[in-house]
């Protein structure tokens, strides 16, 4: 018996929408992994909107990630939630936009007050949130060093 695989690609372009576990620890706090799952749906790119979470493909790579910014030609500034570093994103690269997410079979709201606070405070302001993240990692490495010469 063969079996065959289907990309995400494939599956998006067949049915529109495919249905995703999280892997990995860019998006935290608001998704975690292993025990969260996000449906993704195909979108054209002059729908995407600021803020929105997309699937992109980095090199044979699938990336879950947010829209922080837009170059002037064209080109997609996406960040992930805990991540201290930006990617610049053709807008052919990106393969579809989360519309609904669940953790452990609830709801995840992607929308009402908190999130929208959320949005304003942490993920609008990528650039001073890429400092915070840091300085937070300066902090802990210089913390292990202290406690290990102790």
């Amino acid at each position: 018996m063969t079996m065959t695989t289907t990309s995400y690609e494939q599956e998006l372009e067949r049915s529109g929408r495919i249905l995703i576990t999280i892997k990995g620890i860019s998006m935290r706090p608001l998704f975690h992994s292993d025990t969260d799952a996000i449906l993704v749906e195909k979108r054209p790119p002059e729908k995407l909107g600021d803020l929105d979470i997309v699937l992109f493909k980095r090199g044979v790579q699938y990336v879950l990630h947010r829209i922080v910014g837009k170059r002037p030609d064209g080109r997609y500034i996406i960040a992930g939630d805990n991540c201290m570093d930006a990617d610049i994103v053709r807008p052919e690269d990106i393969l579809g936009v989360v519309i609904t997410a669940q953790r452990s079979g609830k709801p995840i709201k992607l929308e009402g007050i908190r999130y929208s606070l959320y949005e304003t405070l942490w993920c609008r302001p990528y650039r001073f949130r890429f400092v915070v993240l840091r300085c937070r990692a300066l902090a802990k490495r210089t913390a292990k060093k202290i406690l290990r010469r102790s």
